[in-house]
């Protein structure tokens, strides 16, 4: 949310924005629930929909189908790493057992654990069976040192961070509003 806000801003009309429950990620069901609530709440008349969903994010029906029903734009990448780096770089980086992740992705496992979604079982499942987590700081989100290292207790897997701009991230949105707003 926090990048997608700092693209928007530079942009001169700036697009009504529905942002969704972070628990989405983890639960099909309720994504593809929150995906429908939010398309409902959607003036017609006026407004394209645009679904800033990656086409590999886990819904009980195809994510591309459901944009498909109500005419919407969707970026062609998988996940919101590659809507930041690119397909390419992603599938560079993600080599020898690598997974890529955001400040908010880790703020996300957070969340399922204080909510009960996750427990810490759960998380280091998930993340256990990497060699290492190579942590992306656009620079928008402050990387907090403490939260860093309590990851790696939590989940025991190496954390690298990598620099990133969002210029690849901002092109992207700007493509798909481009006929929307």
């Amino acid at each position: 949310a926090q990048e997608l806000q700092a693209v928007l801003k530079d942009l001169p009309q700036f697009p009504q924005v529905h942002l969704m429950d972070y628990s989405i990620h983890i639960n099909p069901d309720m994504m593809e629930d929150e995906l429908r609530k939010n398309i409902a709440e959607i003036d017609r008349s006026t407004d394209r929909i645009s679904l800033l969903v990656g086409t590999h994010c886990n819904s009980r029906q195809p994510i591309t189908d459901i944009a498909r029903e109500c005419d919407a734009r969707m970026p062609p990448q998988a996940n919101c790493i590659e809507l930041i780096l690119g397909i390419e770089k992603n599938n560079e980086l993600q080599q020898n057992r690598t997974t890529i992740m955001t400040p908010g992705w880790i703020a996300m496992m957070y969340q399922s654990i204080r909510d009960g979604q996750w427990r810490v079982e759960d998380a280091r499942m998930n993340l256990g069976w990497y060699d290492r987590i190579l942590l992306l700081d656009t620079g928008v989100i402050p990387l907090d040192e403490e939260i860093i290292m309590d990851f790696f207790e939590l989940t025991g897997v190496p954390i690298d961070i990598m620099q990133v701009n969002l210029d690849h991230f901002k092109k992207e949105v700007q493509s798909l509003l481009q006929e929307v707003v």
